[in-house]
C-alpha cells in the first residue's frame, strides 16, 4: 500500500513539471518561447534584458525602455537580436507593444509578459 501511495505521489509531482508546448502564432503577437510570423519573418521572444518602464501609477521623469533578447529567422538562418520598444531596426522589424503595463509594487514574471512585432515597409 506505501508502494503504491508513493508510486501515486511521484507520478503526480513529475506531471505537474511537463511544459506545455507553444505554438507558432502568425499575427506578431507571442509571450516568452514562442514563435510568431510577420510577413517572411518568425521571431521567438527569449527573454526580457530590461524593463525600466515608468509604473501606470507612479510619476517619471523619464518614461524608461523594454529591451528583449530575440530570436529572428529569415530565409533559412537565425540570429539573436535585442529589440528595443517602439524602435525600429534596420530592416523595419518593430517591438511596438509590451504588455501588461507596469505597476509599483507588483514584479512582473517572465511568463507575464506578452509582445507585438511588426514591420514597417
Amino acid at each position: 500500500m506505501k508502494t503504491a501511495f508513493f508510486a501515486l505521489v511521484t507520478l503526480a509531482s513529475l506531471t505537474g513539471c511537463a511544459t506545455i508546448p507553444v505554438s507558432e502564432r502568425s499575427d506578431g503577437f507571442a509571450v516568452i518561447g514562442q514563435t510568431t510570423r510577420v510577413a517572411a519573418v518568425k521571431i521567438r521572444p527569449e527573454s526580457v534584458i530590461e524593463d525600466s518602464r515608468c509604473p501606470m501609477n507612479a510619476r517619471c521623469v523619464w518614461a524608461g525602455q523594454v529591451v528583449v533578447d530575440t530570436t529572428v529567422m529569415r530565409g533559412g538562418t537565425a540570429e539573436r537580436r535585442q529589440f528595443t520598444l517602439g524602435q525600429p531596426a534596420g530592416d523595419g522589424l518593430v517591438l511596438d507593444t509590451v504588455e501588461p503595463g507596469k505597476m509599483t509594487g507588483k514584479p512582473l514574471k517572465p511568463s507575464d509578459y506578452s509582445f507585438h512585432f511588426s514591420i514597417n515597409q
